[in-house]
């Protein structure tokens, strides 16, 4: 009785996500395409049911001119709310009153400084435009580019606090999609994340030690000096809890990129980015208290 209670339940969850899905994407359109990512889109594409898939908000990549506070504002003068100004100024978390608990996360920026090229446009290259998942016109993106976000997430997630759904989700997406061990490793390489990615799938292969994530480990090719050093950062994350991260840990969560430009951006964003986005979230309900 209480598995097809949770099957229900998710079921329900997953139709109101759909919802919100095609809300957005109608009211955004045509100046933005919305990218339906993470467990939304993977319980669609790579899940027998979706169903099977537990969620509880649905994460939109926003392709296009406006940022998510701009795009939050639009859809707050059509009956939406904003639930939370995240620490993150490319993310803002709305909601909606026909459906009660359900977030949608909007993503200006797929993954945060210091995470390599992986902006909304890396992202869009390849993608496809699809009206039969959710009934209206939604971006989604190439296997290999999605992979890629969901490692960086793992990452960003210092690991021990992505939820356990997400090794699911990395595991299925290399089973099913017809790209080859190879052709991960070198989107992956393309994003500069190589480091980050070969421990997010460390992580993975905890609970789903599969051949393909195995094998994708293998083909990220580091150096004895690169292992070394994604260890060292396995352990200054393996200090973060789910309540509260040491400095260090946030820190290194954020220095995820390959390249050292890339990591230092990510490091300042780091150190300063807490104040600024308290700032402009006081600057934003003043702007929305004036109309």
């Amino acid at each position: 009785m209480g598995d097809s209670t949770d099957l229900r339940r998710r079921w329900v969850t997953q139709m109101l996500a759909a919802k919100m899905v095609a809300r957005i994407a109608t009211a955004l359109a045509p100046e933005v395409r919305v990218m339906p990512v993470k467990g939304v889109l993977v319980s669609r594409r790579f899940y027998d049911d979706p169903a099977e898939r537990a969620m509880s908000d649905c994460d939109l990549v926003l392709v296009g001119p406006l940022r998510a506070r701009d795009a939050a504002r639009r859809l707050v003068r059509d009956g939406w709310r904003v639930a939370d100004w995240s620490n993150d100024p490319h993310v803002v978390d709305v909601a909606h009153p026909s459906a009660p608990g359900m977030h949608a996360d909007l993503h200006s920026r797929p993954l945060p400084l210091g995470y390599g090229p992986v902006t909304a446009e890396w992202m869009a290259e390849g993608a496809t435009l699809d009206r039969a998942l959710f009934g209206v016109e939604v971006l989604v993106p190439d296997d290999r580019r999605l992979l890629v976000h969901l490692l960086g997430n793992i990452a960003r997630d210092h690991l021990v606090n992505a939820r356990p759904h997400t090794a699911d989700d990395v595991a299925r997406v290399l089973a099913r999609s017809p790209y080859s061990t190879g052709d991960f490793a070198r989107t992956v390489a393309d994003a500069r994340l190589r480091i980050a990615s070969w421990s997010a799938l460390r992580h993975v292969a905890k609970t789903r030690p599969d051949a393909p994530v195995l094998a994708l480990i293998d083909a990220l090719r580091l150096s004895d000096d690169e292992r070394a050093y994604a260890q060292w950062r396995e352990s200054v994350l393996a200090t973060s809890s789910s309540a509260r991260a040491p400095w260090r840990a946030r820190l290194v969560a954020r220095c995820a990129s390959d390249d050292l430009r890339d990591a230092a951006v990510g490091a300042a964003s780091a150190a300063y980015g807490v104040a600024s986005v308290r700032v402009l979230r006081a600057i934003d309900r003043w702007r929305d208290r004036r109309g």
